[in-house]
C-alpha cells in the first residue's frame, strides 16, 4: 500500500510537472489570437506597399496600352485615309510672240535716166504688213551726192480708183521736199505725227513721184544719185 501511495504520488508529481511545462489547450496560439504583433504590422504595411506599387505598375501598363491603342487607331485612320480613290491632272499653256514684219516692194525700183530739167517719174510702192499684229510705221529717204539734194519727192496715198496715174490720193509728203531727207512719221517709240498705221495682213500702196526741178544747173549734168527708202516699224499694242 506504501508502494503504491509513492507510485501514486510520483505520477501526480509528473501530471504536476507536466502541467506547468506545458501550457493548456486552447492556450497555444492565445498570443496571435491576441492581435498582430508589431512585427505584424510591419509585414501588414509592407504588403500595402507592395499593393499600391503593383496597383501604380497596373495604371502606368493601361495608360501605356491605352496611348499604344490610339496611336494604332491613329495610324490606321491615315492607311484608310491613304486607301481612298485619289486622282491627278495637268493643264499646259503655250506661249507665243506675236510678229512686227514690214515688206516694201518691189524692193529696187527701175533706174531712171536721161532726167532732164523739169522731168519727174512716178512709181508705186506697196508697204505690207506681214506679220500677226498691227504696227505704225515711218519712212524716211537718203540720196547721195549733192543731186540728192537737187532732186525733190513727193508721195501721196493711190488714186480713189487704185494706182498712181492720176496722182491725186491725199498728200502724205508735200511737193518740193528735197529728195535727201525727206520722209514721214518718226522712227521715235510711240505715236509721231505722220505716222502710218497698218493691221495685221493688210498692205497699202503709195505713190512716189521724183522731180527735177526746171531750174537745175550745168553742174549737175551727167550725175548720178541714189535714193533709199527706210521703213520702220513698231508694234502699237500697249505702246501708245
Amino acid at each position: 500500500m506504501r508502494a503504491y501511495s509513492v507510485v501514486r504520488a510520483s505520477h501526480a508529481g509528473l501530471r504536476e510537472s507536466l502541467a506547468r511545462s506545458v501550457p493548456p489547450v486552447g492556450v497555444i496560439g492565445s498570443r496571435r489570437n491576441r492581435g498582430p504583433s508589431r512585427k505584424g504590422f510591419a509585414a501588414v504595411d509592407r504588403n500595402l506597399d507592395h499593393d499600391e506599387t503593383t496597383r501604380r505598375k497596373t495604371s502606368r501598363r493601361g495608360a501605356i496600352a491605352l496611348l499604344a491603342a490610339v496611336a494604332a487607331l491613329t495610324f490606321g485612320a491615315g492607311s484608310m485615309s491613304l486607301a481612298l480613290f485619289t486622282d491627278n491632272d495637268a493643264s499646259t499653256w503655250s506661249f507665243t510672240t506675236g510678229t512686227i514684219d514690214i515688206t516694201a516692194s518691189p524692193t529696187a525700183v527701175t533706174a531712171v535716166t536721161d532726167m532732164m530739167p523739169g522731168d519727174s517719174d512716178t512709181a508705186p510702192l506697196t508697204i505690207a504688213n506681214a506679220g500677226n499684229a498691227a504696227f505704225r510705221y515711218a519712212m524716211s529717204a537718203s540720196a547721195t551726192n549733192p543731186l540728192g539734194a537737187q532732186l525733190q519727192l513727193t508721195v501721196r496715198a493711190e488714186d480713189a480708183g487704185g494706182g498712181c496715174a492720176a496722182f491725186t490720193g491725199a498728200v502724205i509728203v508735200a511737193s518740193g521736199t528735197p529728195l535727201n531727207g525727206a520722209g514721214f512719221g518718226s522712227a521715235a517709240q510711240g505715236a509721231q505725227a505722220g505716222d502710218r498705221i497698218l493691221a495685221a495682213g493688210t498692205s497699202e500702196v503709195l505713190c512716189f513721184r521724183v522731180s527735177l526741178p526746171l531750174t537745175t544747173g550745168d553742174p549737175f549734168q551727167g550725175v548720178t544719185s541714189v535714193a533709199s527708202f527706210a521703213f520702220a516699224a513698231e508694234q502699237t499694242a500697249n505702246n501708245p
